[in-house]
């Protein structure tokens, strides 16, 4: 999962040959909302997301 700074987020999913594929996710913001979640913990080594359906 990559944090972009303009505020998009993006997944790598396993794509053809088990490469990483870049796929859209959604958005993020500063105060730990994601379009589908809410950051819970963010440390240096460890980052907890609650994810929501």
């Amino acid at each position: 999962m990559q944090f972009r700074p303009d505020g998009t987020l993006l997944e790598y999913a396993i794509g053809r040959g088990d490469a990483p594929e870049e796929r859209p996710a959604g958005r993020w913001s500063a105060d730990g909302r994601l379009t589908n979640g809410r950051i819970v913990t963010a440390t240096p080594d460890r980052l907890e997301i609650r994810w929501e359906e």
